[in-house]
């Protein structure tokens, strides 16, 4: 199984490749620019660069997506520098997975905003978070087995397998989550027997993640 994800390279989609190598899955990172595919190979996971052409960049996103299980939108709001604010993420890949016959499709938003987040940010917050809502639209009104996790602020504690999830109409977190945890949730939600297909505001807790998971139907 492949499962194809943008945002490879941050911390938390480092944290999910090795997890879906530890699964038996294959990672395939979507990139910009060619400097980070090194770095990627020797952790295992397949680089796909996407280049500066919006276009050309659809096309290669599908044809990276023919065969794969799932796909992850892990990544900020953008593919990286020079993209223009008319391309969403989300709506570029969610299309693509609908062209590739992909159903599974995991968004990772964002609630909670990290206290060093907030402050790079700036003055540019509002719309960070106002383009993360039009994400989760991009998503939502696809024709996509998909699901929406919303993490409380992610930070590097040591992994449980433990987690607390919340639904419901506009669920939010009501805690932190560490990454390790947070990519073991994203990737028991790609390899589910049945679709996960709603919201879901994550945070640390005491229930196992496939048995929280359960709780949430």
């Amino acid at each position: 199984m492949r499962v194809v994800i943008l945002g490879a390279t941050t911390r938390l989609g480092t944290r999910l490749s090795e997890t879906l190598l530890a699964h038996g899955v294959t990672p395939v990172g979507l990139i910009r620019g060619a400097e980070h595919a090194p770095r990627l190979r020797e952790a295992g996971v397949e680089p796909l660069v996407l280049g500066a052409d919006s276009g050309r960049a659809a096309e290669k996103v599908v044809a990276a997506m023919a065969g794969a299980g799932a796909v992850v939108l892990a990544a900020g709001t953008g593919l990286g520098s020079g993209t223009s604010a008319a391309v969403s993420p989300a709506a570029l890949l969610a299309l693509s997975a609908e062209r590739a016959g992909v159903r599974r499709f995991v968004l990772v938003s964002a609630m909670l905003p990290s206290e060093s987040d907030r402050a790079a940010l700036g003055d540019d917050l509002p719309a960070y978070l106002r383009e993360k809502e039009r994400a989760e639209h991009a998503v939502r009104e696809r024709d996509l087995d998909w699901c929406v996790l919303r993490p409380g602020e992610l930070d590097d504690s040591p992994p449980t397998g433990r987690v607390r999830l919340r639904s419901g109409p506009d669920p939010r977190p009501d805690g932190p989550i560490g990454r390790a945890d947070m990519a073991m949730t994203i990737v028991e939600v790609v390899t589910a027997p049945e679709a996960v297909h709603k919201v879901l505001a994550v945070s640390s807790g005491t229930r196992g993640i496939r048995a929280a998971l359960g709780d949430t139907e």
